[in-house]
């Protein structure tokens, strides 16, 4: 070169070497340029294996809504056996839904057709089989029956399943307990002379009287009752 010449390396062209060199996976273009490599297409099988997951969470998510939001408390399946006799050999098994306190009104429409006076002893241990059971729809209607014809213990039964102090969720149709409702059962019972529920309304006054300065709104309204 001349002499005050000077050679400038940055522009002169990389060697066909460099080239070969640089690793094909670098997404590195010749000029310079990158490529993105999470731009690039998914293969056949990640997309697949996606599809599968996204199926798999809408099934799980569908079961957990069905177990939370579709059972009604005291809605139980019930399997019932039908058999079909064809060349003596063939049996068919199968289960039914049985909607809650279908068979309570069943059974309560059978004592009606037998006229009065109603067997009230027998509807209530009926009422308090189906407690046992869980039929809690069924139990309820049996023991609202007995204690609207003025059965003692279906009276006690029903002011002790909404009574704030005995509440139980799982042994109640209720979703709460009511004082007013446990209120009037308690009354009935003493008007019809079972000294007993008076035990029941004191102590329904005693925690009125503690949960109405908790701003308890049931407990308040309950405390009319005893100015």
């Amino acid at each position: 070169m001349n002499e005050g010449s000077t050679i400038t390396r940055s522009k002169m062209p990389e060697s066909s070497l460099a080239k070969r060199r640089r690793p094909e996976s670098s997404g590195v273009m010749d000029d310079g340029s990158t490529i993105a490599l999470s731009k690039m297409p998914e293969s056949s099988l990640t997309k697949r294996r996606r599809n599968t997951m996204i199926w798999i969470g809408l099934i799980v998510v569908g079961l957990i809504l069905f177990m939370f939001l579709g059972v009604e408390r005291g809605f139980q399946v019930t399997p019932v056996t039908e058999v079909v006799q064809e060349n003596n050999r063939v049996e068919i098994q199968r289960s039914q839904l049985i909607p809650p306190g279908l068979r309570a009104r069943e059974y309560i429409a059978e004592i009606r057709a037998g006229g009065e006076p109603y067997p009230l002893a027998n509807i209530f241990e009926k009422g308090s089989s189906f407690q046992a059971q869980g039929n809690l729809a069924d139990a309820h209607l049996l023991y609202f029956f007995s204690a609207r014809e003025e059965y003692i213990p279906a009276i006690m039964k029903m002011g002790e399943m909404a009574d704030p102090t005995l509440f139980r969720a799982e042994d109640s149709l209720l979703d709460r307990a009511d004082a007013i409702q446990a209120y009037k059962w308690y009354k009935k019972a003493v008007a019809l002379g079972h000294d007993p529920a008076a035990d029941g309304i004191n102590n329904l006054k005693q925690w009125a009287n503690e949960a109405s300065i908790m701003g308890n709104p049931d407990a308040r309204q309950l405390m009319l009752n005893f100015e």
